[in-house]
């Protein structure tokens, strides 16, 4: 594949919390040409997580400078925490001859399919509210936090509406659901 052979794309995965938006974009980067960008936010890391690899951690206040500065291609403020996508971030992919590949949240979605009409807006959605209950649980979040979170799922779900794909993420089955999220890529990059 030669570089520069997808200019303007841009691949969304959105959906509401814990639903597999990472699960789904890693499996995705192993069988197309497409690179993750990092996104930028001001929650703790989770077990596990690596700086610069799972997210770019900041302060809120280094956040909101970057705001200020027009250093992002947009951002949510999301569960209490800031979340955005650093415009310096975006450009890297397309500099390897890859696609942009983006892991948001529905508002951020919403905000890209408008500014930017020609990238691929992919909605993920839950099996059930409960799957997503389960998978918070086995995060190690609070109840609160679940609670917090299932509200913002409920909310979510209410955008479906609004993207061209919606794809039902079954539980136990992240190869078929990989699939059917692949096969929606390919056509959109003419592979």
């Amino acid at each position: 594949m030669q570089r520069g052979s997808f200019p303007h794309k841009m691949v969304v995965v959105t959906g509401p919390p814990a639903v597999g938006k990472d699960a789904i974009a890693d499996e995705l980067i192993k069988w197309l040409p497409l690179r993750k960008v990092i996104t930028t936010t001001t929650r703790e890391p989770r077990p596990g997580e690596k700086r610069g690899i799972d997210y770019h951690f900041v302060s809120k206040r280094r956040f909101e400078e970057m705001i200020t500065n027009d250093l992002m291609v947009e951002s949510v403020q999301y569960a209490g925490h800031y979340y955005g996508t650093q415009r310096r971030d975006m450009r890297r992919p397309a500099l390897e001859g890859l696609v942009p590949l983006l892991r948001v949240d529905p508002t951020e979605a919403i905000e890209i399919q408008q500014t930017q009409p020609e990238a691929l807006v992919i909605f993920l959605k839950p099996q059930s509210l409960s799957t997503i209950k389960k998978r918070l649980i086995a995060r190690g979040s609070s109840l609160d936090e679940i609670d917090k979170r299932l509200r913002l799922a409920k909310e979510a779900m209410r955008s479906e509406p609004v993207f061209a794909y919606s794809v039902t993420n079954l539980d136990g089955k992240l190869e078929e659901t990989v699939r059917t999220v692949k096969k929606i890529v390919r056509r959109y990059l003419g592979l």
